[in-house]
């Protein structure tokens, strides 16, 4: 396995550029390199932080993405890189994995309780918004006809 000094990632034997960076910066991969496992929002590496911590493998956490937001890109300011060594990658790698299917069920609908339509609750709240948004226009508009026809009453305009 090769591994690129530039992102960290480890790749295949015999290729000329790291498919992560497209560095060429590669070189046999080392028991003591910091090797990218994964890339995850902060509640996801948090979780998988501390299953690492807790199987006993050393790993770190550093910001993926910058301090602003860019659209072209697919990672968020929050996302976390993690970094295990090298000679744990395998065993680290399948303990994210569990980790990050878990979470993705902790997130799908479904396990709310099967139905991922929206509640009667919600679309009469927002039923209720729209009419409520809607007498407000209606009284800012009569509100101010009224303010002007009474100020040319009283100006003698009228």
């Amino acid at each position: 396995m090769q591994y690129c000094v530039k992102c960290r990632r480890v790749c295949e034997d015999g290729l000329p550029k790291c498919p992560g960076c497209r560095s060429r910066k590669l070189r046999p991969a080392g028991e003591g390199d910091q090797a990218f496992l994964c890339c995850a929002d902060m509640y996801a590496a948090g979780r998988i932080n501390e299953a690492l911590i807790e199987s006993g493998i050393q790993c770190s956490l550093e910001s993926e993405g910058s301090a602003y937001y860019n659209f072209d890109s697919a990672s968020m300011p929050t996302d976390q890189n993690i970094y295990v060594p090298y000679k744990e990658l395998e065993r680290a790698g399948g303990i994210a994995s569990g980790i990050l299917k878990e979470v993705e069920l902790e997130r799908s609908p479904e396990g709310d309780g099967g139905d991922s339509r929206p509640g009667v609750k919600r679309i009469i709240g927002e039923v209720l918004s729209v009419a409520a948004f809607l007498l407000l226009i209606m009284l800012a508009v009569y509100g101010t006809d009224s303010f002007a026809a009474w100020l040319k009453e009283l100006l003698g305009m009228g």
